[in-house]
């Protein structure tokens, strides 16, 4: 279970200089977790995992479209 304070943390720092598209390697839970709190927000995976317990590497884009 991935612990919220930190994570939103984590998304702050990673999005912090403004930039809406980042290469993030997440969980199945962090990325349902951006998905909820971010229902805007785009994924795309961009690499396939080599065994079901490892994350997996996602480029999310935060911009907001009309």
């Amino acid at each position: 279970m991935i612990n919220k304070d930190e994570f939103e943390e984590f998304l702050l720092e990673s999005f912090k200089d403004g930039r809406s598209i980042r290469e993030l390697r997440l969980s199945e839970e962090e990325a349902n977790f951006i998905k909820i709190n971010v229902p805007k927000a785009r994924f795309k995976k961009i690499q396939v995992p080599l065994n079901q317990s490892s994350k997996e590497w996602y480029e999310v884009d935060t911009r907001r479209t009309k």
